[in-house]
């Protein structure tokens, strides 16, 4: 058999938008994976992908493509690979709704090898697509960019509030003497990555729940590590809320406080007055993530992986 050589594909990027997904093709180069030579003429046809349900035509004998892909736009971040070469995509937010889709697609694309940042959603693939390779690849970040900040009891901000989590627990009954900043109704405040990085850095406390708590009916029950859990480790703030099981399995402990949610206000007021308490556990938190949250560690797993199945990495 024709042993494959594996090239990453550096995702299609918006003018001036970011992409979460370049991170791990990043890793990837730096490890020395190798890579498919820039395409100038994407945005030409990548438009289109969205539109395509077109079959593969047949598959290279000598390469195949490692594609970084959201389950909702399969199509797209595959696209045009799909129609010439063996795909392995590693796949994001693949929820139930998205789990008959995307095993469909695997079949009809004789998907051969594929990873699943969630761990409950690749078993559920091994069971929809038995004859492929499925495995989990933990969600990681690029821990360089993210800042140890200054110790819990320097800190400006009492509490930081942000993204989806902002609507599950009511900050307005804090006590008016905590620093809350939010950006609940103030896009302004947190609208770029580099303000929300330097905002970790100086707060104290912030709150991380899996999607499954707070978005029951898209997580139905899939819970999952994001980055979130990550950029909160490597900024020493404390975390209240939920860890995913995937976390506690990875890193070997709970780098969370249990979040009281009908005793909320009290327990914020609690941690404040007993901040030193956590500083052990923030800074236990970084170093874990320093250690075990990088792209780079994934992306060795990668090409460990595949090479174990005779690919050519």
């Amino acid at each position: 058999m024709q042993i494959k050589t594996v090239k990453a594909v550096k995702p299609y990027i918006y003018k001036n938008n970011s992409n979460f997904k370049l991170a791990v093709y990043n890793a990837w180069r730096a490890i020395g994976g190798k890579t498919v030579a820039e395409r100038p003429y994407e945005k030409l046809y990548h438009s289109l992908s969205y539109h395509l349900n077109l079959p593969t035509l047949f598959q290279n004998r000598c390469c195949a493509r490692l594609r970084f892909v959201e389950a909702a736009n399969i199509k797209f971040d595959t696209f045009p690979d799909y129609l010439l070469y063996e795909i392995i995509p590693l796949i994001w937010d693949c929820w139930p709704c998205y789990h008959d889709t995307v095993s469909e697609w695997l079949k009809r694309h004789k998907v051969k090898t594929a990873f699943f940042t969630s761990s409950q959603t690749a078993e559920i693939m091994r069971t929809l697509c038995p004859g492929i390779n499925i495995y989990h690849l933990p969600e990681a970040i690029e821990t360089d960019i993210y800042k140890a900040g200054k110790e819990l009891r320097d800190r400006k901000h009492d509490y930081l509030e942000y993204g989806r989590c902002c609507d599950y627990v009511d900050t307005r009954f804090l006590a008016k003497s905590i620093n809350l900043l939010s950006s609940r109704g103030e896009k302004e405040v947190l609208k770029t990555r580099e303000l929300l990085i330097d905002a970790l850095a100086d707060s104290k406390i912030t709150l991380c729940i899996p999607r499954s708590m707070n978005q029951p009916e898209i997580a139905q029950g899939i819970e999952t590590l994001t980055q979130r859990y990550w950029e909160c480790m490597l900024s020493r703030i404390i975390i209240i809320g939920k860890a995913p099981q995937e976390l506690v399995e990875l890193i070997g402990y709970n780098p969370v406080v249990d979040l009281d949610k009908e005793n909320f206000s009290e327990q914020v007021k609690d941690i404040l007055a007993n901040i030193d308490e956590y500083q052990t556990l923030v800074d236990r938190n970084r170093k874990t993530a320093l250690e075990l949250g990088d792209w780079e560690m994934r992306a060795s797993v990668i090409k460990e992986t595949l090479a174990s199945l005779n690919y050519s990495i």
